[in-house]
C-alpha cells in the first residue's frame, strides 16, 4: 500500500472529524490539516516501517483530537504533536515483541534529535525557497506553478500557448537553474 492510499485514509479520518462545529473542532481541524504529512513524515523517520508507522500514525491522531483541548493555543502545534507522537513511538519499541530488532532509548532519543534538527533546518530551506520564488519575474513563477503546483505537461501548457514544447522546456530549465543558483546563495548567507 502506497503514500496515496495513506493520504485517503487521513482525508477520510479528517472529514469524519469534520462533523464537529465547535470552535475547538474547527482549530484542531485546521491545525492537523496544516501538519498531518509532517506529523506522519517524524514518526516514519523514526519506525522505517511504513505499516508501523500508519498505526502508530493513527493512534497519534487519535490522541491529539482528545488531548487538544489541554493544547496552548499559542504554541507550536508541530512540536506539541511530535511529542505526542514521540510518546507513542516509544511505546511501540517497548511493547512490540514481533520485531527482533529494537531500538534502545538512547538511539531513539538520537533519532528523534536529528528528525527535529532536520525539520529545522527543512523550515529554513523552505523559508529560503519562498523567498526566492517571489523574486522571480511573474511569468517565470506562473511557468513553476503550472508544471509543479498544478501538474501540468509542458506539451499541454505550449499548446495552450501557443508555443514550441521545446521553448518550454528551455525556460523551465533556466528558470531552475536561476532558483537553485539563488536558494544555494540564499542559504550561503544565513
Amino acid at each position: 500500500m502506497g503514500y496515496d492510499s495513506y493520504a485517503l485514509e487521513t482525508r477520510d479520518w479528517v472529514e469524519l472529524a469534520a462533523a464537529g462545529t465547535d470552535e475547538l473542532t474547527k482549530e484542531f481541524l485546521e491545525q492537523f490539516t496544516r501538519h498531518h504529512e509532517r506529523i506522519f513524515g517524524y514518526i516514519f523517520g523514526l519506525v522505517h516501517n511504513e505499516q508501523d508507522a500508519r498505526d502508530i500514525f493513527q493512534k497519534v491522531s487519535l490522541l491529539l483530537w482528545q488531548k487538544f483541548e489541554t493544547f496552548d493555543q499559542e504554541a507550536d502545534f508541530f512540536a506539541w504533536a511530535c511529542g505526542v507522537a514521540y510518546n507513542e513511538v516509544r511505546n511501540y519499541f517497548r511493547t512490540s515483541s514481533r520485531n527482533r530488532l529494537c531500538f534502545n532509548q538512547e538511539l531513539l532519543d538520537t533519532l528523534a534529535t536529528e528528525r527535529d534538527d532536520e525539520d529545522e533546518e527543512s523550515d529554513a530551506r523552505l523559508e529560503v525557497l519562498r523567498d526566492c520564488l517571489a523574486q522571480l519575474r511573474q511569468h517565470e513563477r506562473e511557468l513553476l506553478m503550472e508544471v509543479y503546483a498544478e501538474g501540468r505537461s509542458i506539451r499541454e501548457i505550449a499548446e495552450r500557448r501557443g508555443k514550441a514544447a521545446q521553448t518550454l522546456y528551455n525556460r523551465l530549465n533556466l528558470i531552475r537553474r536561476k532558483l537553485f543558483i539563488e536558494v544555494q546563495q540564499a542559504l550561503a548567507q544565513n
